[in-house]
């Protein structure tokens, strides 16, 4: 079996923010996809909800890179939401492939800290995309 059977989602390996010398901050995401390494980031003012809106931004990227660009996707919007007694990260994407037009929605369980939310429903909401996308190149 190959790799590429073997592992068909991005992995989520870690996401830093780093303040810069011009006050923004920015947060950069790593995953691993077929045994290589891709990294993206994205600026976010010094507040936490820029800060999850561009995690978010940086997966979106690093999604972009590994599909070899077969579809492009851009963050509609990003809220903190509570449903069902849990407090969650829900996303809104839009995504063009192959000349149409979709939103897709992705959601992620606060457990361990609001910005890892943010990345993994990110990749939440585009991995079907991501998939299907991988399939047909």
């Amino acid at each position: 079996m190959s790799t590429h059977k073997k592992q068909k989602r991005l992995r989520f390996d870690r996401v830093e923010t780093v303040e810069q010398e011009d006050g923004l901050m920015r947060v950069q995401v790593t995953f691993t996809y077929l045994d290589e390494s891709i990294q993206a980031s994205a600026a976010a003012a010094p507040d936490e909800t820029s800060q999850l809106k561009a995690a978010a931004l940086a997966t979106l990227d690093a999604i972009r890179q590994a599909a070899d660009d077969c579809f492009t996707c851009e963050l509609a919007d990003l809220d903190r939401v509570n449903a069902l007694g849990k407090d969650l990260i829900a996303v809104l994407v839009n995504i063009d492939f192959q000349g149409k037009q979709l939103q897709v929605f992705g959601s992620c369980q606060i457990t361990t800290s609001e910005t890892d939310a943010a990345v993994k429903a990110a990749l939440n909401a585009t991995n079907r995309m991501f998939e299907l996308a991988i399939r047909t190149t």
